[in-house]
């Protein structure tokens, strides 16, 4: 994700939270909980490191010269202030990049808005948090009413910084390769004594299992040759911003009804929308090529934690034109279930840990023959508040990162928040 970002404006990997607020919150409260939020999710201090050679994720170490205020700021949109010109701001910010040299992340409170609302503008890299971590790191931002929480665990210490020389971090960057490649020879050995076993007590089982999952991370890991919309062929390094809200219960019954997931209701609405879009422009997608994020979390294995990048990338090419709902949802659900039982997904890891080895206009190919990406994230149940105003909707704002559009869906206190980035 960092490297991809780095080097191909088309795949921009910035996460935008978009809070609407029923007022506008105290700005000393605000700051005071931010600098709090920084001090209990350590890598909003952060910055990356590099060393000399480019085969190795970015390191992470306390900036030690973290300044808030560099982080976090407060603007009035002009005249009355509209909603169209919020969604701008944010747009602006999302494909702004970041200093490198500096914590990956900015907010921005932004007021004047209609209703004497506000917004606030919180915007990551992808590479240091997916979308559920996004949700988890808001969560130690936000409270439970209108006054501060009672009973809130004093926030730690602030970190001590680190200033570890580009000397430093090639030496640990090459002391963690050859950690890995000592593993990854481990692994390949205790394959194949697995292997031999096998052959030994169950030649067929054994030999159709390491073939079964041969063959998955052959698909797993296909650079596929473009995508499958005949209308959505070009990509940009711009895109722009919508969203809207419906009620929960309304989606939550559609799929229940039908004895199908939250998820698989909103994948065929995704769906639906995409066949009414080709129509509307005279072209039929009989399939679209989907990107779907699943979580790793709680996985054999998965180190992540909780505020950090922790999933793989699902692709489906699920038929579009001409489905009914149920057909739809029908598609939906079998094509995550089917991902969700790939042997492949066992080794996202150690193919994450080789696609520093591809090149980069293979991994920027391979994404931009996406058609579609959905994410559905769970958010809180309840109201919460921040700086004294109530939280009355989050809007997921998300790069399209290669796909032509990106649908994000967050559940929030009953509401449903889709946010779309469209190239």
């Amino acid at each position: 994700t960092w490297r991809t970002a780095s080097n191909d404006p088309t795949m921009r990997s910035t996460v935008i939270g978009l809070l609407i607020l029923d007022g506008t919150p105290s700005w000393k409260r605000l700051r005071e909980r931010v600098e709090r939020l920084t001090r209990v999710v350590p890598v909003l201090r952060q910055r990356p490191l590099r060393g000399f050679f480019g085969v190795a994720s970015p390191r992470l170490a306390v900036d030690p010269n973290f300044d808030l205020d560099l982080h976090l700021r407060r603007l009035r949109l002009a005249g009355r202030g509209s909603w169209n010109s919020l969604l701008e701001e944010a747009r602006r910010m999302s494909l702004t990049d970041f200093d490198r040299d500096r914590p990956l992340w900015e907010m921005t409170l932004v007021e004047g808005l209609p209703g004497h609302h506000s917004a606030l503008i919180m915007k990551l890299h992808h590479s240091i948090a997916d979308g559920q971590a996004t949700v988890m790191i808001g969560l130690s931002l936000f409270e439970l009413g209108v006054d501060p929480n009672p009973d809130e665990p004093q926030a730690p210490a602030a970190p001590e910084p680190s200033n570890p020389s580009v000397a430093d971090v090639s030496l640990a960057d090459i002391a963690d390769n050859v950690r890995r490649g000592i593993g990854a020879a481990e692994k390949v050995a205790e394959l194949f004594v697995d292997l031999a076993k096998g052959t030994l007590t169950d030649p067929v089982g054994t030999w159709t299992s390491a073939l079964s999952t041969l063959a998955s991370v052959g698909r797993f890991a296909a650079v596929p040759d473009g995508p499958l919309s005949p209308l959505m062929t070009g990509r940009g390094t711009t895109y722009h911003f919508a969203g809207f809200e419906l009620p929960f219960a309304n989606l939550r019954n559609a799929a229940k009804s039908r004895d199908r997931s939250v998820n698989d209701a909103f994948m065929a609405a995704v769906g639906l929308g995409m066949d009414r879009y080709h129509a509307r422009h005279d072209a039929v997608a009989d399939d679209l090529r989907f990107n779907v994020p699943i979580s790793l979390r709680g996985d054999p294995g998965d180190r992540s934690g909780q505020t950090s990048n922790a999933v793989t990338i699902a692709r489906f090419t699920p038929p579009v034109a001409g489905l009914s709902v149920e057909e739809r949802m029908d598609s939906a659900h079998e094509s995550v279930a089917r991902w969700r039982e790939e042997p492949a997904l066992r080794f996202a890891d150690p193919l994450a840990e080789v696609s520093w080895l591809v090149p980069v206009p293979v991994l920027a190919q391979a994404a931009r023959a996406s058609d579609v990406t959905t994410s559905n994230v769970p958010g809180p149940p309840i109201p919460l508040y921040l700086a004294g105003c109530r939280i009355i909707g989050m809007c997921p704002l998300v790069a399209t990162i290669g796909a032509a559009v990106n649908v994000t869906m967050v559940t929030y206190d009953g509401k449903v928040f889709v946010g779309i980035s469209a190239d």
